[in-house]
């Protein structure tokens, strides 16, 4: 076989034998960083007490059905590794938000979310995880009369100035729209409130909706209620500058069918589902209406707001899955609820390529399919076959688990 390179094409991963692997689990969060995927926290309520493969886990008495874990997965070996986890470990696990730090190397973010019972255990504070020692410390933040309310299943997103926002989420019987805002590379970060209870143009409170921020504008899409859902023909549109709601709407595929989406162009209305971005580009992901679970992928063009739909679908449909893109353009899909007849959660992985990398990349990815189980060659092989010192490095999490 010849190696080809293509967009939008499904890559499953060849996980090494033996090599552990995540329960199966909805409500994480996974985030992208120097060629790994970090997944903390999830939910899956059919774990047993007594599953044998969770007897050594520290925290699973405690935590469960709720999982209080780091799982590293390797994008070069395809391999996955547990994270030994120490420190101010948040108890927030379901339903909150994940993002590596803007400056600072190797630090992961945890903001929101819930613990069991939902909606009784919550928290307005950042944690930060060193992902190379597993350690979490809690951000220091000064007191501010503009701190968010503890909620879960807020959406954030960072800007390019470093500045981390939160729109939303709720308490388990309430719901908000409050933007929230903290700037990350501050001495002294604290919390301002941005958006006013006066503005008439706020839009229906909300929470497992997504964000995007692009030129001084954050974008809401979907989200709903335990018992609603948002569309997108319309999307409510917060300055930034000017501190108000305001609507933008968006155009329609045109070349899609009348059988794809809502009928008339654009997604259906969900929540629960993953998004990413990558300038100007935001592709939302599976999710869920309240009955039916989706598999697609479409595509906001944020520099003038035209949907388009993506010609590939998931291999299942999910939501309260995990979603992530790689700096190189990547799109990595992991976990989430599969079926809602019998309540089933998947630790599936998978990517897909949302845009062209360079061709370094490329490269590295020819190499990889010719040897599938390049992760097991001892180093001084690769570099006698001329693999890079950097993607060298990028294979050590995998040797130790497959060697």
């Amino acid at each position: 076989k010849i190696y080809k390179f293509c967009l939008f094409r499904t890559e499953g991963p060849d996980l090494c034998e033996g090599s552990p692997i995540p329960k199966a689990r909805s409500g994480h969060r996974i985030a992208s960083y120097n060629g790994k995927i970090y997944s903390f926290g999830g939910f899956n309520p059919k774990i047993l007490e007594e599953d044998e493969e969770m007897l050594e886990d520290p925290f699973w008495n405690e935590s469960r059905p709720l999982f209080k874990e780091l799982w590293e997965y390797n994008l070069s070996s395809c391999t996955w590794r547990k994270i030994d986890v120490k420190g101010t470990i948040p108890n927030q696990l379901a339903s909150h938000t994940a993002i590596f730090h803007p400056s600072q190397s190797g630090r992961l973010l945890v903001y929101g979310g819930t613990g069991n019972p939902f909606g009784s255990v919550t928290s307005s504070a950042i944690h930060v995880c060193d992902v190379n020692t597993g350690i979490f410390t809690k951000l220091n933040t000064a007191s501010s009369t503009g701190d968010p309310m503890a909620l879960y299943g807020q959406s954030i997103t960072i800007d390019e100035t470093g500045c981390l926002y939160t729109v939303g989420g709720t308490t388990g019987f309430q719901y908000f729209m409050d933007v929230n805002v903290i700037d990350l590379n501050s001495c002294e970060p604290s919390w301002q409130r941005l958006n006013s209870t006066a503005d008439p143009s706020e839009p229906f409170p909300r929470y497992r909706h997504e964000i995007a921020v692009y030129k001084g504008k954050i974008y809401l899409l979907g989200g709903g209620t335990s018992t609603s859902v948002c569309g997108f023909q319309t999307i409510p549109t917060f300055s930034i500058d000017e501190n108000f709601w305001y609507a933008t709407k968006t155009s329609h595929d045109r070349n899609v069918t009348i059988d794809e989406g809502d009928g008339n162009g654009y997604p259906d209305a969900r929540r629960c589902h993953g998004l990413v971005q990558s300038g100007n580009q935001v592709w939302i992901v599976g999710g869920y209406d309240g009955q039916d679970i989706f598999n697609d992928i479409w595509n906001l063009d944020l520099a003038n707001f035209s949907w388009k739909k993506i010609d590939l679908d998931l291999p299942k449909p999910v939501y309260f899955h995990g979603v992530t893109l790689t700096e190189e353009g990547r799109l990595v899909v992991f976990g989430g609820v599969d079926c809602i007849q019998n309540n089933t959660r998947t630790n599936d992985i998978y990517s897909f390529w949302l845009k062209v990398p360079s061709l370094r990349s490329m490269a590295w990815e020819a190499v990889k399919f010719y040897i599938p189980k390049i992760n097991r060659l001892p180093k001084g092989k690769l570099r006698e076959i001329g693999v890079p010192m950097d993607y060298i490095a990028t294979l050590s999490g995998g040797q130790a688990l497959c060697g």
